[in-house]
């Protein structure tokens, strides 16, 4: 599978930047320190799994082609030296991306086929959740809750 990154923007400058950063994330995607494929192989592994129905032996839905479009989307969309995140699949149709520091410290974010992003956090005694929409870029608050988990 693989992604059409739209440019940034229109100018021959901009262009010039996108394509040059483009290139950069390639390079280092080759590295094995900053590479999301154990993320996606992952996914792979989850998609084949649960895309039919029933697949948790209790009624669960398949998992749509579109949650996992826009789950590949959001895994690559991860800044560089980004922590990746487990992925697992809900009997509602909808692929999750967990991130884990302990029983009391995870993130969880289930990805609609429609492009919404449900979240949510706990953090000790304290719970954050909610939801966003997935344009390409990983929302701010998502991305602040994955650093709490892994820098706290």
């Amino acid at each position: 599978m693989t992604a059409t990154i739209l440019p940034k923007g229109n100018t021959p400058t901009a262009q010039y930047l996108d394509q040059t950063s483009q290139e950069m994330g390639h390079h280092f995607q080759a590295s094995a320190t900053f590479s999301k494929l154990p993320a996606l192989n992952e996914l792979v592994t989850v998609w084949e799994e649960c895309k039919r129905p029933n697949w948790d032996g209790y009624d669960a839905l398949p998992v749509q082609s579109a949650a996992l479009a826009y789950t590949y989307l959001l895994i690559e969309a991860l800044p560089l030296g980004f922590p990746l995140p487990t992925i697992g699949a809900e009997p509602d149709g909808h692929l999750t991306l967990e991130w884990y520091r302990h029983s009391r410290w995870i993130l969880s974010v289930s990805i609609s086929p429609e492009g919404t992003l449900y979240y949510a956090a706990l953090f000790g005694n304290s719970d954050v959740r909610g939801s966003e929409p997935f344009f390409g870029d990983i929302p701010k608050s998502i991305l602040d809750l994955i650093q709490r988990i892994h820098i706290a």
